[in-house]
């Protein structure tokens, strides 16, 4: 089995990936808080919300499988650039777009190219770095990514609150041009160009061969579809219960990505090579925990700037949290499976949040936004209760179903896998 590796680590490659996942970031979440917003503001209620939220989630949660399967044959230079030509193509149709039904199909299509262009990006880091070098190099994607969440939700509120919102989707479509450049550019390959060098034959992984990524993948979609219902009531709390400006709900949502940012590093530097797989797991669930209780904290206020700092320790944990699973797929993965093993987790997660989603649009029709906060953290905080010691109950029995991690340096997956958990 393979677990293919760099003598040393491809800075380079490293730093042109995270530069553009940073201006792709910023593209996919000007889209996404900008078709929010315009919706919000032509009185859509909050299952047309809810509708385009789980409509952008579907196509990593039915294709997932397939996706996977795609980014570990095909080579990732043909992936990436008719991926990106898809995701520009797709944008300057939502441009276009002026009923609600051709909103969703616009979405929908953006999210398919996306859902191929993520997983390549996240397969082609672990060739890129060693095994001393995951944590850093997990930080630095990270850190791109939390950048482009945090500008892409502030210039939204920020254009749309001027009045322009197609001109804000002319904007974002620049952004996807990144994806063709790193097709491109990036010297690091897989799929067809990388087998022929390293001959390196098929690998049939599955996720049911590591009982204890299971586990976590499992968990970590039944909290995340627990916690995600309030993405669907953050606008109607922000701008209705608290009657705050569009420009300001943008400048509150990049505060939880300011929080990422932070705790990257944070993670980075007390991640070690040598720390076990179950104290990353541990460390993993507890933040889940307590991020849980930040969401049910946030249905307390009555002024919009005490979400402020409660988003900032939410996201601090969420951004350590994108290094830790990006760590843990690294160790775990075999390399050539490596872009089925990020849809597993990215699918099965964004399934528990799409369920949310559904929750979060039917309760906000009966239930004050506020309420929905409160019973989230809660509901959150007994995911992680139920479900964390069963994970460490696998711990032990899945030593002996894990692929080998050999002792000499190994690549990490790439940062980014699970993304915003809030």
């Amino acid at each position: 089995m393979s677990f293919a590796t760099p003598a040393r680590s491809r800075w380079s490659d490293v730093y042109l990936s995270a530069s553009v996942t940073l201006v792709g970031a910023t593209g996919a979440f000007l889209v996404m808080v900008t078709l929010v917003l315009g919706l919000q503001e032509r009185g859509a209620s909050g299952l047309q919300v809810a509708t385009l939220i789980i409509a952008e989630s579907l196509p990593m949660v039915v294709l997932g499988r397939f996706m996977g399967r795609l980014v570990d044959r095909f080579d990732s230079r043909l992936l990436l650039v008719c991926a990106g030509v898809g995701q520009v193509v797709s944008c300057q149709l939502l441009v276009n777009a002026d009923r609600f039904e051709w909103v969703v199909a616009g979405g929908v299509a953006l999210a398919t190219f996306s859902a191929v262009a993520g997983p390549t990006r996240s397969a082609l880091l672990p060739a890129m770095v060693t095994r001393d070098d995951l944590p850093k190099a997990s930080a630095i994607g990270q850190t791109a990514s939390s950048i482009g969440l945090m500008a892409g939700p502030a210039l939204a509120g920020f254009l749309v609150g001027a009045g322009d919102v197609r001109g804000t989707l002319q904007i974002a479509s620049f952004g996807f041009v990144a994806t063709i450049v790193a097709g491109l550019l990036l010297k690091t390959r897989r799929g067809v160009a990388s087998s022929k060098v390293d001959n390196a034959p098929p690998v049939d992984w599955k996720l049911s061969d590591d009982r204890m990524f299971r586990a976590v993948v499992w968990g970590m979609a039944l909290i995340v579809g627990a916690v995600s219902t309030v993405n669907v009531v953050a606008v109607f709390f922000i701008r209705g219960t608290l009657g705050s400006s569009a420009t300001m709900y943008g400048l509150v949502d990049a505060v939880w990505t300011a929080g990422m940012l932070a705790g990257a590093w944070l993670c980075a530097r007390v991640l070690r090579p040598a720390t076990t797989d179950l104290a990353v797991v541990r460390w993993m669930f507890v933040s889940l925990g307590i991020i849980s209780v930040v969401v049910g904290a946030v249905g307390a206020v009555t002024a919009v700037l005490w979400i402020v700092p409660l988003y900032l320790v939410g996201g601090a944990l969420n951004g350590g949290q994108n290094v830790i699973i990006g760590t843990l797929l690294g160790r775990r993965a075999p390399a050539a499976a490596r872009g089925r093993a990020a849809t597993a987790l990215q699918s099965r997660v964004q399934g528990g949040a799409l369920l949310g989603y559904v929750a979060g649009g039917l309760v906000l029709e009966v239930v004050e936004p506020r309420w929905v906060f409160v019973g989230a953290g809660v509901l959150g905080l007994l995911a992680v209760l139920l479900v964390a010691p069963g994970i460490v109950s696998t711990h032990e029995t899945s030593q002996s179903r894990a692929h080998p991690v050999p002792e000499l340096p190994s690549p990490v997956l790439g940062t980014d896998a699970v993304g915003r958990t809030h």
